[in-house]
């Protein structure tokens, strides 16, 4: 006889949907459209062609719900609790935000309930953004070259002007030119320098002083690498300003943390989706490295890691989230890596 407790009907529900929540009921009064299965193993199939939900569904003589969200899972009168997004109610800045994980980054701290204030050099790249959030409640764009002192600080007065406070900025602009030493060149290692280092340092300069002045504390979130762990084959610039940005990020949790002010990295593996780093040159240069060919470079470097699990930018803007949130009221000066198992120096 085929098992149908509300364990085995849940566990049926979770294998055919990993992301849905399901409530069991007494009466399916105001329902939508009750889908049905007789037996356990007819509920993939049942769910398979059907809304992402809320769902009604009748297995043998037991009813339930099927949601993608908690909230949808309210029976009758009573009430959902107020359950505010993890960062509604705060501003986040975000260099580096009109692409690649800065562009990640800034999304899933807009996703979490911030107010997020985008910022990037890349003018179009930023009209898009806008265009595609479509929130101009919560999202704002700022033209800002990280390198320059003065468009550093019109761009952080262009957000107070607009929101009124800074609770989190999130460093994410960056480049890797990738060159062995002896043909390294010069103008490279001084772009990577003024971006990877100076726009930090610009940029977290500017929020301590504006977070300081607010004295309610904030939370800085400097994206580094797993080369700033453990270094790379000829990526002299990366490596080193990298592994700078994790000891600038340990000396100003130092300095600042009386202000309550919470200063810590990510250190991500390699994340592939969406990234200006990863372009055709880049990975030509990896594959020469390591002997393969160009097709070869992504599943090598998934590869390499313990989980055999591709990166992806939400789960670098998870991690951010996270450092960005009370959750983390009392971690700071730390390196929070994301590279699915693959670099064990820490």
């Amino acid at each position: 006889m085929t098992d149908t407790t509300l364990r085995a009907v849940a566990a049926a529900v979770q294998r055919a949907r990993p992301t849905a929540f399901l409530r069991l009921r007494e009466a399916m009064d105001g329902s939508p459209d009750t889908l049905q299965a007789e037996r356990v193993e007819e509920i993939a199939a049942a769910l398979g062609t059907a809304p992402p939900g809320p769902i009604a569904l009748r297995v043998g003589d037991r009813r339930f719900t099927v949601a993608t969200r908690p909230e949808d899972l309210v029976i009758g009168d009573e009430r959902a609790r107020d359950c505010a997004a993890l960062l509604a109610g705060t501003v986040a800045v975000v260099s580096g935000a009109a692409s690649g994980l800065g562009l990640g980054v800034a999304r899933g701290l807009h996703d979490a309930g911030a107010c997020v204030a985008f910022t990037d050099i890349d003018a179009a790249g930023l009209d898009q953004v806008a265009r595609a959030l479509d929130d101009p409640a919560r999202v704002s764009t700022h033209v800002v070259d990280v390198t320059d002192e003065r468009s550093v600080a019109d761009g952080f007065d262009a957000v107070v002007a607009r929101f009124g406070r800074v609770d989190t900025v999130a460093c994410c602009a960056g480049v890797a030119p990738a060159f062995d030493l002896v043909d390294f060149p010069l103008d490279r290692w001084r772009l990577a320098l003024d971006i990877n280092l100076t726009g930090y340092f610009l940029y977290g300069r500017e929020a301590a002083r504006i977070m300081t002045a607010q004295g309610h504390g904030g939370s800085m979130v400097l994206l580094s690498s797993k080369s700033g762990l453990e270094p790379s084959k000829a990526n002299t610039a990366y490596n080193a300003t990298k592994a700078g940005e994790l000891h600038m990020a340990r000396g100003w949790a130092l300095e600042l943390g009386r202000a309550g002010i919470r200063v810590n990295c990510i250190a991500p593996g390699n994340v592939f989706e969406g990234s200006k780093i990863w372009n055709a040159d880049y990975i030509a240069k990896a594959a020469q490295k390591k002997g393969i060919t160009p097709a070869e470079v992504i599943p090598h470097y998934n590869a390499m890691t313990a989980l055999n699990r591709e990166i992806k930018p939400d789960d670098i803007a998870n991690a951010a989230v996270f450092l960005a949130s009370e959750r983390a009221r009392c971690v700071t000066g730390q390196v929070l890596v994301v590279d699915s198992g693959q670099v064990w120096t820490r």
